[in-house]
């Protein structure tokens, strides 16, 4: 069973209608986008646990230049190509949006050091803006972001911002720092740069 969300601007998407996901809500995803404003025109965007690709499709209405989705559930992962493609003029854009139906811990670790040749074309992108989402109880932050920060898919100016629970604290590290902290009801929203 699906139900609907709606993007900033209206145009709606399909949803599951499962516990198993929890799509951002529409204050946090405008909350983002303010945030990050006219930085993702053109920009490279990696949306990890996309879920239904919500902040995906957020991300291409607000002008990314290429879409990275990476969700290991096959289900979420087709609902996600669904709604990216659905979106204005994304047919013909299909080159610059990938997702990647993967569990997201081992494909990271996959791009540790050397750089290594996928048939997806990653080799060569670094991304500009990382968004984190995975299920809220899962307590994965502190080695996913250990693994992360030592990807090539990261530069000095890429902002990762990771949705999580208010309860739940990520500190700064050696590899990177905390630039910001947004609470929003229940979820918090921190933004980590490379050190």
């Amino acid at each position: 069973m699906k139900t609907s969300l709606t993007l900033i601007g209206g145009q709606k998407i399909e949803s599951p209608r499962s516990n198993k996901t929890r799509p951002t809500t529409l204050m946090v995803r405008q909350a983002i986008f303010n945030i990050l404003n006219k930085k993702v025109e053109n920009s490279n965007w990696l949306d990890l646990f996309s879920g239904s690709g919500a902040i995906s499709c957020e991300a291409y209405n607000h002008g990314a230049k290429k879409i990275i989705a990476v969700e290991k559930d096959r289900i979420n992962a087709n609902l996600c190509k669904k709604n990216l493609f659905s979106l204005k003029d994304s047919q013909i854009r299909e080159k610059d949006i990938n997702i990647i139906c993967k569990d997201v811990s081992p494909w990271i670790k996959n791009h540790i050091g050397a750089k290594t040749l996928e048939k997806n074309n990653l080799e060569h992108i670094k991304f500009d803006f990382i968004y984190i989402d995975p299920p809220y109880k899962k307590n994965i932050y502190r080695t996913l972001l250990k693994d992360l920060f030592k990807t090539y898919l990261i530069t000095k100016k890429t902002i990762v911002i990771c949705e999580h629970s208010k309860n739940e604290v990520i500190e700064n590290d050696y590899l990177w720092k905390i630039e910001d902290i947004r609470l929003y009801g229940q979820t918090k929203l921190t933004f980590l740069v490379k050190i």
